[in-house]
């Protein structure tokens, strides 16, 4: 789903953003998107399954939740001028029929400070009912 996500980030009207295939760390665990403002990351999908019911036999049903962060940081003094309709375009990307056999898909949206910068963090989420 990295991959599906970058593919369609990466197609959006970006302005003066861009897209790395990098992920968002570095060897050191420190965060990469502080370092380069206006870069978009995506980071590797966290996979979580609850069970829904069992059966004795071993079978059931699961809902596999799927998420997937992305980020980036702008100077909270002075945003761009594109950064609002950066958003809702990247939220959209939930959307992308390149992500298939799901059954709910969502995006939420924070913004934290770190000094003058602002981070701004998405997280997919991407349901599937397994059996």
């Amino acid at each position: 789903m990295r991959t599906e996500l970058l593919n369609a980030i990466s197609d959006l009207s970006l302005g003066t953003f861009r897209v790395s295939t990098e992920l968002p760390y570095d060897v050191d665990g420190a965060p990469l998107y502080m370092k380069n403002f206006k870069t978009i990351y995506v980071d590797m999908p966290q996979i979580k399954q609850d069970p829904v019911f069992d059966l004795l036999k071993g079978d059931g049903w699961v809902n596999e939740d799927t998420t997937v962060s992305a980020y980036f940081v702008t100077d909270a003094k002075q945003l761009p001028t594109n950064y609002f309709t950066l958003v809702d375009n990247i939220k959209e990307c939930r959307l992308i029929n390149t992500i298939t056999g799901v059954i709910q898909r969502t995006c939420e949206v924070s913004t934290d400070y770190d000094a003058t910068a602002l981070v701004t963090t998405f997280v997919f989420s991407f349901r599937k009912f397994l059996n």
